[in-house]
């Protein structure tokens, strides 16, 4: 069996979402004993070494223009593939084997108001095109459920399979540098932690509420927001934190890269993650998996990931929020059972466990060669 893998996110310099998907998938299944021959095509080289030298065969194919939609399904037809994944919705109109597609969320439908107008219609488009695939792959029960009341699709046409979390998340790393990004230094004695973005429905304004509200009747770590802040949504989040007097008790470390985010997830006292909408909510996983206590979303897919293993909250109540932030901070023991019960609930995904229930789905639907 031979699959075609549209692997352009291998090649993004800040690997987030669905880049990391892709990375992390590619190399689980380079490790896997019984893999199909996978060949995971880019449009730009691959520097990551470690990736060029697995298994699944690393192919750049070039193209002026088209590459979804002319370059990838003529190279499909030219090499007689039977089978494509294609990891970020997207279908392309014609293809010349059946097609597996990945579905992570369907943010733009419970928050279209932060989409341009242009990118919005492309999203529904690409939602269309994917009940054209012969399978569809959801990363969790959430984003399945959504899935079936967008478009219809039967239950039949969708196989959930959750994502994995790297094993460079454990509670027993190397220690953060202190000049790992400024402003590093202060976090020896610990840090309150949001990762996974600076998106609108990460529902940060809330988040510094709270912050603010707990900071008023307790003395509280610093609180660190990660995130690409040159963007438009960076540079808001950045002016309501100086119009809310936080300036000094908020770090924006920017973009934290793969090399730093497993020791600042350890060096963490408590991860926040109280967004409004989310199709999985991975750092939820990589923060548990790191030992650190969890404080989430009790709606979509989070409450389904965290399990019975963090505090949940009713994310658009900045006092429930503030609440349990009090409560984590303040009960030491309830932060020791919520280190056991995360490491435990962290270990049930792996990428491994992705990577061989995705090579289930390829033998279900793939070409009969």
């Amino acid at each position: 069996m031979r699959v075609g893998l549209d692997a352009r996110a291998l090649t993004s310099p800040s690997p987030t979402g669905v880049e990391r998907y892709v990375v992390e998938l590619v190399r689980a299944l380079a490790r896997l004993d019984d893999c199909p021959q996978v060949i995971a095509y880019t449009d730009r080289p691959v520097a990551d070494a470690d990736l060029l030298a697995g298994a699944v065969r690393v192919q750049l194919l070039r193209a002026r223009r088209g590459w979804l939609r002319l370059a990838l399904p003529w190279r499909l037809w030219r090499d007689r593939f039977d089978l494509v994944h294609l990891p970020s919705t997207i279908v392309p109109p014609l293809l010349p084997c059946p097609a597996v597609v990945t579905v992570h969320d369907l943010a733009f439908r419970h928050c279209p108001e932060t989409y341009a107008p242009d990118d919005l219609a492309m999203q529904f488009r690409a939602l269309r095109g994917a009940t054209r695939a012969a399978h569809v792959i959801a990363v969790s029960q959430s984003t399945a459920r959504d899935l079936m009341e967008a478009t219809g699709l039967a239950q039949d046409r969708i196989t959930v399979i959750p994502l994995g979390v790297s094993s460079a998340f454990r509670p027993d790393g190397p220690a953060l540098s202190l000049d790992a990004f400024p402003g590093a230094d202060r976090v020896r004695g610990g840090c309150l932690l949001h990762t996974g973005g600076l998106h609108p429905r990460k529902n940060l304004p809330r988040l510094l509420d709270a912050y603010a509200d707990v900071r008023k009747t307790m003395s509280i770590p610093p609180l660190i927001i990660a995130g690409d802040v040159t963007t438009r949504w960076g540079r808001e989040i950045v002016a309501e934190t100086a119009e809310r007097g936080l300036t000094d008790d908020v770090i924006f470390p920017g973009h934290v890269g793969d090399a730093v985010l497993p020791a600042l997830c350890r060096a963490a006292t408590v991860a926040l993650y109280p967004s409004l909408y989310e199709g999985f909510g991975l750092p939820i996983l990589e923060t548990m998996a790191s030992g650190t206590p969890v404080i989430t979303s009790n709606r979509s897919s989070m409450a389904e990931v965290a399990g019975d293993a963090a505090v949940l909250v009713n994310p658009e109540s900045v006092e429930d929020l503030a609440g349990a932030l009090r409560r984590v901070l303040s009960d030491e023991q309830l932060r020791h059972e919520l280190r056991a019960r995360g490491l435990a609930r962290s270990r049930q995904f792996t990428w491994e466990r992705t990577a061989r229930e995705t090579v289930a789905v390829y033998r279900r639907f793939a070409r009969a060669s």
